[in-house]
C-alpha cells in the first residue's frame, strides 16, 4: 500500500471519528417559556424567560422513529455509508464522486445550523454542528488538494 493510500485511509477514519465525536454535541435546540426556577438540568437557561433543550444527534436519532423528524437524520448518514464504501470497496471513481456529494451536503447541512443559530445564542454554543461542519469542509479540502497533487 503506498503512502498516499494510507494517508488517505487515515484520514478519513479521523474524519469518520470526528463526525461521530460531534454526533454527541449539541446540534439543535428548542426554547420555550420558562422560569429559571423550573428550568433544571438537562435543560439550559436561555435568558428572557426561556429555557432551551438542546437536541444531540444521537438523541435525534434514537427519537426518529417516534417523531416526523427522520428527514433530519439522513445527511449526517450519508458519509458514514459512502466513506465506508470507499474504505471497504476499491477506489472507484464513481463512489469517490458520492463520497465527497455526500461530505459537501454534510458541510452545508450542519454549518446551515451552526451558522442560524449564532445571531441568537446567549451563552449557548452548538459546538456539534460546527464542529462537523468544520471536519466536512476541511476533509473536502484536503480530498482536493491530494488530488491535484497526484494528478
Amino acid at each position: 500500500m503506498s503512502r498516499i493510500r494510507i494517508s488517505k485511509t487515515l484520514v478519513r477514519l479521523a474524519a469518520l471519528g470526528l463526525l461521530l465525536l460531534s454526533s454527541l454535541g449539541p446540534w439543535f435546540k428548542d426554547t420555550h417559556p420558562a422560569t429559571q426556577e423550573r428550568c433544571k438540568p438537562p435543560l439550559v437557561w436561555y435568558g428572557d424567560e426561556r429555557c432551551a433543550c438542546i437536541i444531540t444527534l444521537t438523541m435525534l436519532y434514537t427519537t426518529a422513529g417516534d417523531s416526523s423528524n427522520w428527514g433530519l437524520c439522513i445527511p449526517p448518514l450519508l458519509p458514514v455509508i459512502f466513506t465506508s464504501l470507499l474504505l471497504l470497496g476499491r477506489n472507484h471513481r464513481i463512489l469517490w464522486y458520492f463520497h465527497l456529494t455526500a461530505w459537501f451536503l454534510l458541510a452545508v447541512y450542519s454549518l446551515f445550523f451552526f451558522i442560524i443559530n449564532l445571531p441568537l445564542i446567549k451563552f449557548l454554543f452548538l459546538w456539534g454542528a460546527g464542529l462537523c461542519g468544520t471536519v466536512a469542509v476541511l476533509l473536502l479540502a484536503w480530498e482536493i488538494l491530494i488530488v491535484r497533487r497526484s494528478g
